[in-house]
């Protein structure tokens, strides 16, 4: 196993990337609901830049072997899958720049014995920053696997035109060691746990982890629980792309799945349902608007139907999420 050599961010960077947290819920609780037995009830946090030192993160039992990780008082990155067992730990994601020993904590408290491994498995869902900001601080002493598409975005500078953001190239040990085209399985705490690519979604990148025995599903940000998604289009992201994959992923997973949503609190298929007549019904809205021949502005003064209205946020308005569906068409 190659030797950890953790990342060095300068501060500027990673206040800046933490306060620019353009692919999650500044503004809208990712807080998980209180599982049984469990004492803490995160609320809605709207504070603006949060930092790792004013973020507490927290972690969820959500079924068999898996838990999910995520901010409890603030955003931390995308939520976090975690297998624990008698192997060691697989993780999905691993969060924003400067998160690492909170993470690395959380890890630690979910090992299921003394004498279980440490962590063996990382997964990419996708490349963005807030998803694999500490890969160079666990991707030296776990495997790291993610899609063909996301190695080549990690190796060099990024220039994310959306938001005006420059994301440096990772190191060795951020890149994946393992990547595939369409399909995987890793075979760990006594599941098998397919990952399955949806092309043209939220990235061109994006990949699902489902842990069969577990019965749990991460969707990574093809699914933005509870509000509108940002949609890379720079980077081979599409609307109509994240509306198939959503399509895909009912027809594919069992109807009981619970589903680590990649921002937002865990799901089920209905609310995967809700969203889905979500993205069909505001495309549907923007479609007809272009096809009469009005321009973005004009589409964006007239709007959504107003039972959209609480799927805005910070960082996707209705405004941005209208101008990302019509890019995409």
């Amino acid at each position: 196993m190659r030797k950890r050599i953790c990342a060095s961010l300068g501060a500027g960077l990673l206040a800046s990337l933490i306060s620019t947290a353009v692919f999650a819920g500044a503004g809208h609780s990712h807080a998980p609901a209180p599982a049984p037995g469990h004492s803490h009830a995160p609320g809605h946090s709207h504070a603006p830049g949060p930092t790792p030192s004013s973020v507490t993160i927290g972690s969820q039992p959500v079924g068999g072997n898996v838990s999910v990780v995520m901010g409890l008082d603030g955003f931390a990155g995308g939520n976090v899958g975690v297998s624990s067992g008698p192997d060691g730990l697989l993780v999905i994601d691993d969060m924003l720049p400067g998160f690492a020993p909170q993470l690395e904590r959380a890890l630690d408290d979910l090992k299921t014995c003394l004498t279980c491994g440490d962590l063996k498995y990382l997964i990419n869902t996708h490349w963005h920053f807030d998803h694999v900001g500490n890969n160079e601080h666990f991707g030296g002493d776990a495997v790291l696997i993610a899609h063909d598409a996301v190695r080549p975005l990690l190796k060099k500078p990024q220039n994310l035109k959306a938001f005006n953001m420059k994301i440096p190239a990772k190191n060795r040990d951020g890149l994946p060691d393992i990547t595939f085209a369409m399909k995987s399985s890793v075979y760990f705490n006594g599941e098998e746990i397919q990952l399955t690519h949806f092309p043209k979604s939220h990235t061109s990148g994006d990949i699902a982890a489902y842990f069969t025995k577990s019965n749990v599903v991460h969707l990574g940000d093809i699914y933005f629980n509870g509000m509108f998604p940002f949609v890379d289009l720079q980077n081979g992201g599409n609307v109509k792309g994240v509306i198939h994959s959503v399509e895909t992923a009912l027809a594919q997973y069992p109807k009981d799945v619970k589903i680590i949503p990649g921002h937002g609190p865990v799901s089920n298929m209905n609310e995967l349902k809700n969203y889905l007549a979500m993205l069909k019904a505001t495309l549907n809205t923007v479609e007809q608007g272009k096809a009469k021949g009005l321009s973005l502005e004009q589409i964006q003064k007239h709007g959504l139907d107003k039972k959209w209205a609480s799927w805005a946020w910070k960082f996707v308005s209705t405004e941005k999420w209208i101008a990302l569906i019509y890019n995409s068409l």
